[in-house]
C-alpha cells in the first residue's frame, strides 16, 4: 500500500476545535477576572456589613455596649468595633470602640459611602436592634460604591434602616439587584 500524507478530517476538526477555545478563553480572561474580583470584594463588604450587624444584636452584652460598627479609615481599608458607650451619651466619640478588627482590602479596591445626612459618612453603627445609626444616633442610610481601578462600572450596596441591598454602580447610579 503507498503510504498517504495529511490530515484526516478528524484530526483537522479536533485541532480548530482547541483553537477556539484558548481563543474564547483569551478573549474574556482578563475582564471575567476583574469582574471577579469585583464582586468578590463587594460580596466581602456585604458579609462584614451582615455580620457587624448580627454581632450588634448578639454580642453586645457589656452594661455600656450600644451595637458595633464599622469605620473605614481609608477607601482600602476599614475597621469593625464595638461602640462602648464610655459617657453613656449615645453618641460615637473616639475612644469608645473595643473588640476592634481591621480589614485591608486587595490591591486596586476602592470603596466610597456616600448619603449619610448628618455628613459623618465614613463611620456606620448597628444598634441592639440590628438598626443603622449614625455617629449622632440619627438614621444610618448609606451607599457603598466598591470600584476596581481601572474599570468604570461598579458594584453598590445600599444600607437603609433595615436591610442591605446589592446592586451594580454605573452612570453614578446604584441599580439594585
Amino acid at each position: 500500500m503507498p503510504s498517504q500524507k495529511g490530515f484526516s478530517m478528524i484530526e483537522m476538526l479536533l485541532v480548530i476545535a482547541i483553537i477556539m477555545i484558548i481563543a474564547a478563553i483569551a478573549a474574556t480572561g482578563s475582564g471575567f477576572y476583574q469582574s471577579r474580583r469585583l464582586m468578590a470584594a463587594s460580596q466581602q463588604l456585604y458579609g462584614d456589613i451582615q455580620k457587624t450587624r448580627i454581632d450588634a444584636m448578639t454580642k453586645s452584652i457589656a452594661a455600656n455596649s450600644r451595637g458595633w460598627g464599622i469605620q473605614f479609615d481609608s477607601s482600602s481599608q476599614y475597621t469593625i468595633f464595638e461602640f462602648n458607650d464610655g459617657n453613656g451619651n449615645f453618641n460615637y466619640d473616639s475612644g469608645e470602640a473595643a473588640n476592634a478588627r481591621q480589614v485591608t482590602l486587595q490591591t486596586g479596591i476602592a470603596v466610597t459611602v456616600k448619603g449619610n445626612p448628618a455628613g459623618d459618612d465614613n463611620i456606620v453603627i448597628f444598634d441592639k436592634q440590628g438598626l443603622s445609626k449614625a455617629t449622632t444616633w440619627a438614621g444610618g442610610s448609606r451607599t457603598f460604591i466598591v470600584q476596581l481601578s481601572g474599570v468604570s462600572d461598579g458594584r453598590c450596596l445600599v444600607l437603609d434602616d433595615v436591610r442591605i441591598r446589592e446592586g451594580i454602580w454605573y452612570a453614578s447610579k446604584c441599580t439594585k439587584q
